[in-house]
């Protein structure tokens, strides 16, 4: 059996709390790491900082890194490389830090080299790329806004968005990553003869078009997934569309969604999912648009706690029988309540809008989950000297 510490390499950075956004950024960037661990003074795990994260919170360029960093998740040293594998499609992570017994950091491993591996022992299952790509594919118009597009990654939990021309074929992709450096630079630069960007809300009202890459890397439906997770290494990419004859998209595949298929048809071990049955008349891509929220928050969740039970509640309101049939406007009531090992969080919200409900019932879980892990963190001696 293989464990982490055979793979592991040493983590490229190691941050501190105290250190400012506007350092780190140009840090991360060169070493093309979305996620970096904090340690203090003694080299132990206190939190993770991510492109997400500070995209999320809005923060500047002199805030501290201790006040946007997510509370601490890291694999043992001597965990099975299956278990890896579980947790990045758990924890939908791109770098994982490794610590010792002691929480000390040791080592790091990322989603590129676990896939890497899988490839090279030709374990990746033989199936091609149209069943196990995500579809429909989320996408952006080449003329919609950074904004949007900012926007649009953080409300799906995404990291990549292709840009597609009015007839829905793929002329680039746009990145999570391309936002938050180009947010971070003083000057950005004149890309198609677009003029000098010289403030953060006119880059964010630049269409996508003039800050995407191009020619996208792309690949062919009926490929198998080998020769996509392949193409991804050797790119360097986390993701790529999948199109049509005409290169027109047809969906997305990422190397969770490889990892993932690997956990399927070669392990017991199976990646946390639910399934939200059909409500009311919620159509279909309703349905998938609420499944891709909860699942997105609950692989969030994974990271800081273990999940002993979850349950979903959607009731339909505003729209007696009486009135179907007819343009009456209706709305939804949605609760959730979440059983951890740090305890029972539930939270209920109710709006116009299934998706945007769902959103609010899970990012109220998420903040309550938050509180009470920093709760536990803080009162820890090794962690007071940062409050100090």
């Amino acid at each position: 059996m293989s464990f982490v510490s055979d793979i592991a390499i040493e983590p490229p950075i190691l941050l501190k709390p105290d250190m400012k956004i506007g350092e780190v950024i140009p840090k991360m960037s060169e070493l093309r790491i979305r996620e970096a661990p904090v340690v203090d003074y003694n080299g132990v795990l206190v939190g993770v900082i991510s492109y997400r994260a500070i995209l999320l919170k809005g923060v500047g360029r002199d805030t501290k890194v201790s006040t946007v960093m997510d509370p601490p998740y890291s694999l043992r040293e001597n965990s099975s490389i299956d278990e890896a594998v579980t947790k990045i499609v758990q924890w939908k992570a791109r770098d994982i830090p490794v610590v010792d017994n002691s929480q000390k950091v040791v080592g790091y491993i990322n989603r590129m080299m676990l896939l890497k591996l899988l490839v090279e022992r030709n374990l990746i299952p033989d199936v091609v790329v149209d069943n196990v790509m995500s579809t429909p594919a989320i996408t952006i118009q080449e003329w919609e806004s950074i904004a949007r597009a900012r926007w649009a990654m953080l409300r799906n939990g995404i990291s990549r968005l292709p840009v597609v021309d009015k007839y829905d074929r793929v002329v680039g992709v746009i990145t999570l990553s391309d936002i938050v450096e180009r947010l971070f630079r003083i000057k950005l630069s004149r890309r198609k003869g677009y003029e000098w960007i010289q403030s953060e809300e006119s880059f964010l009202a630049a269409p996508v078009a003039d800050f995407m890459s191009t020619p996208p890397i792309t690949v062919p439906l009926g490929v198998k997934i080998v020769e996509a997770a392949k193409t991804m290494i050797d790119r360097g990419v986390a993701g790529i569309p999948i199109v049509t004859g005409d290169d027109r998209i047809a969906g997305v595949l990422s190397g969770i969604d490889i990892l993932k298929k690997y956990l399927e048809t070669s392990i017991v071990l199976q990646p946390l999912g639910v399934k939200i049955s059909t409500v009311g008349e919620v159509d279909e891509q309703t349905r998938i648009s609420v499944e891709r929220i909860v699942n997105s928050y609950l692989s969030g969740f994974t990271k800081y706690v273990n999940i002993i039970d979850f349950k979903l509640a959607i009731k339909e309101i505003g729209k007696p029988e009486e009135s179907r049939g007819r343009d009456v406007r209706r709305g939804f009531e949605v609760s959730a309540r979440l059983v951890t090992d740090v305890g029972g969080f539930t939270a209920k919200s109710m709006c116009w809008d299934l998706p945007t409900c769902v959103r609010e019932v899970m990012g109220i879980l998420e903040k309550r989950i938050r509180k009470q892990i920093e709760k536990k963190v803080t009162a820890k001696p090794r962690y007071k000297g940062f409050e100090e």
